[in-house]
């Protein structure tokens, strides 16, 4: 079971067709509206309000922080919902580099909502788990750039990821897998970039 879910490292959002290179976006243009409206009324306060960081207007759902990024990505999957997983993703662009995968890509049934999301789920949900389930993720927080945080530093209702994984497997212990999640800054939010779920 979790061999499929290692084949399908960041194929949660990817298109059928096997191109990792999906262009996510998100639907955080509704907060980044509210800020503009009420950060003083006039047409001059909305130019600031552009720069207060998140994701552009148009753009998917982004963390302020890269373990809040990988906190919204977990319960997502674990929540089984996928639209909302792929909105705080980022996949290569044609050049590398990471864009936020767009609501439009993500909408239920397009390419970007990914039919991954359901062996990750298998893998991730610890058994009992709550609604909504509890995700904490502990490291040192970056400022821009990328962090990664491994299964030991993320938790869901207390139990580390990397148990979690190892209880839902089969002839698998502990010390056998590695599982690391990578989010990175994009335009100011943080998106999920890289899953590395590895056996032996």
């Amino acid at each position: 079971m979790l061999a499929a879910a290692a084949a399908l490292t960041m194929t949660a959002c990817s298109d059928d067709s096997g191109d990792s290179a999906d262009d996510p976006q998100d639907t955080g243009e509704s907060q980044q509206s509210d800020a503009t409206e009420e950060s003083g009324g006039s047409e001059q306060s909305d130019a600031p309000a552009d720069d207060a960081g998140g994701a552009p207007e148009g753009e998917g759902s982004g963390g302020a922080t890269a373990d809040e990024a990988v906190a919204t990505w977990i319960a997502a999957i674990i929540e089984n919902e996928p639209v909302d997983a792929c909105l705080v993703m980022g996949t290569p662009g044609a050049d590398g580099t990471p864009t936020a995968n767009t609501a439009e890509l993500c909408a239920e049934g397009g390419a970007g909502s990914g039919e991954g999301v359901a062996a990750f789920r298998e893998a991730f949900s610890p058994e009992g788990t709550g609604a909504p389930p509890v995700v904490e993720v502990a490291g040192d927080a970056a400022a821009s750039g990328t962090a990664t945080f491994d299964g030991e530093q993320i938790t869901v209702d207390g139990q580390t990821l990397q148990d979690i994984v190892v209880a839902n497997s089969t002839g698998i212990e502990a010390g056998q897998i590695g599982l690391e999640v990578e989010s990175t800054e994009i335009d100011g939010a943080w998106y999920v970039t890289d899953i590395n779920l590895s056996f032996g």
